[in-house]
């Protein structure tokens, strides 16, 4: 009798809690709306108000909601690493030169960006598009100063035209 107590919780062990197989690996939770133009990566200690913050408040709260209906009315279910919505169609969180994902307060008016890949450098960036490291972190505040945390796969602004859109 024990034996097959111990059979059986084996058994529901191996199915409940095998390491996933090849094409059913678990992935991050992403329940915002498919008209989203820009995106944000949860961090730790991050709410939506937060989270609106980073984006200068463009957006209201019931817009956050409404663009991430898996959000919860008190914000309480937001999860490190999961991806939220901050734009859809022309709102003015992110501008439409820079298509998703982008970083944090990516500034308002920026009518060029660069999508990063691997081995890219700031000064390569710079050079490229003849702009300065002040002129790219004021465009990119998520930006360190010394311009080491770049993402790879992240578009970044690099010109801005001479009107806040």
């Amino acid at each position: 009798m024990l034996a097959q107590a111990l059979f059986s919780v084996l058994a529901f062990a191996t199915q409940g809690f095998a390491a996933p197989t090849p094409g059913s690996e678990l992935v991050a939770r992403q329940g915002y709306v498919s008209n989203c133009t820009a995106t944000y990566t949860v961090r730790m200690g991050d709410d939506c108000n937060a989270i609106r913050d980073d984006f200068g408040d463009v957006f209201s709260l019931a817009d956050f909601y409404s663009w991430n209906p898996e959000v919860n009315s008190l914000c309480s279910n937001l999860a490190i690493g999961q991806v939220v919505c901050v734009a859809v169609g022309n709102s003015t969180s992110a501008p439409p030169a820079c298509p998703v994902p982008v970083k944090p307060g990516l500034i308002g008016n920026c009518d060029d960006c660069y999508k990063v890949v691997s081995g890219d450098s700031c000064s390569a960036i710079f050079a490229t598009n003849n702009i300065t490291l002040t002129e790219f972190r004021a465009w990119n505040p998520d930006v360190n100063s010394g311009c080491t945390n770049l993402e790879v796969d992240y578009n970044y602004c690099v010109g801005v035209s001479q009107t806040i859109a």
